[in-house]
């Protein structure tokens, strides 16, 4: 199990960017390794690396975890993909150290799987995070011989034929697609019809490098960014944001984050479709960067708790994000995000969470 569970991490470009590691595997739990980048961080004050990191190596472990349950079942390797996902944080990662991954397949019915999975780094009985998720079934024959052949050993890594898609990514249907539509086709990339709009990307600034340890001016960084019209200047603190290649434009009063299709993003590559841990990690910043921008926070907001939907393959193409401040108390802050690519009225997934806001 442990061999088909590597293979099976290993078909993923997410995954083998963050470098994760199988440790062992049954038909019951997967052990997965997530080693510390500096990448990830996403509180930059602290090194504390960013809550999408945690919830992309849960929900990997988790489908991992699935996999080798219905192999041992039914003998047959299906590819499940993530309906739901809740993953409540107990406490910060420690910087410097792995964070490791322990997931259950406990249920499996005839459409779906469900799972449970605890982040952790000393011990188990001190989790960073725990989550639990739904996975649907779908065909073993909807896998494709090369994939199969690949997690069973009989096939080199899908890997190689990654590139082959990225001269597909801008085309849907068979027609190209020059701008991405932000409003039902009525806002494009290069056209504005109303307020000012700044396209930030955490990719097109140098790096803001902040001492370790130093507590960021979040309201000093937030007026300038406001100021110049520029967050990218803001992104740039946040080393995770450009790990996934995010960026954000203003209109008038409203933030649209984007994330660009980038083959590294990757978490199935059959259709090829975006990790759903890349895709939650995305919607989790942009709901942080909402609130530092609208609720004017002194500190980075922590994250207490994510909840996501899966409505639809998130494919191979560039995808958005709005979110709405649903209730702020003093303390805590709540946010819906909806997430979309081509039209705003087809969600790819929709999320809630729960920040500290201090």
């Amino acid at each position: 199990m442990t061999q088909i569970a590597t293979r099976f991490v290993d078909q993923l470009a997410q995954c083998r960017r963050l470098k994760l590691k199988v440790h062992e595997a049954s038909e019951h739990h997967v052990l997965i390794e997530l080693p510390y980048n500096e990448e990830l961080i996403g509180y930059p004050d602290t090194g504390v690396i960013h809550g999408g990191v945690i919830t992309t190596l849960m929900d990997t472990a988790s489908g991992s975890a699935v996999v080798c349950a219905i192999y041992d079942k039914y003998q047959s390797l299906e590819l499940s993909p993530t309906l739901d996902l809740r993953v409540d944080y107990m406490k910060p990662a420690d910087p410097n150290k792995p964070v490791y991954g322990f997931a259950e397949c406990y249920k499996i019915s005839s459409s779906v799987s469900f799972t449970r999975a605890i982040a952790y780094q000393d011990s188990i009985d001190d989790p960073i995070a725990h989550a639990v998720g739904s996975f649907m079934r779908i065909s073993p024959e909807m896998i494709g011989d090369d994939f199969r052949q690949a997690l069973l050993g009989q096939k080199p890594s899908l890997s190689a034929s990654l590139n082959a898609v990225s001269a597909s990514t801008n085309a849907v249907d068979g027609e190209a697609v020059s701008t991405r539509a932000v409003n039902n086709g009525a806002v494009n990339q290069g056209t504005v019809n109303e307020g000012a709009v700044n396209h930030a990307s955490s990719a097109d600034t140098s790096k803001a490098s902040e001492p370790r340890g130093k507590e960021l001016d979040v309201k000093e960084i937030v007026k300038r960014a406001t100021a110049l019209n520029d967050f990218a200047h803001l992104l740039a603190h946040v080393p995770y944001t450009d790990f996934i290649g995010m960026n954000v434009e203003r209109f008038g009063d409203e933030l649209v984050f984007r994330l660009p299709a980038r083959d590294e993003n990757i978490g199935n590559p059959i259709l090829p479709a975006i990790h759903g841990g890349v895709i939650a990690g995305f919607m989790e910043m942009s709901a942080i960067v909402q609130l530092m921008v609208f609720m004017h926070t002194s500190r980075v907001p922590k994250v207490v708790d994510f909840s996501i939907d899966y409505l639809r393959a998130g494919y191979h193409k560039d995808s958005f994000a709005e979110c709405k401040i649903t209730r702020q108390g003093r303390r805590v802050a709540n946010v819906s995000i909806n997430c979309w690519q081509t039209n705003r009225k087809k969600l790819i997934a929709t999320a809630r969470a729960h920040f500290l806001i201090h």
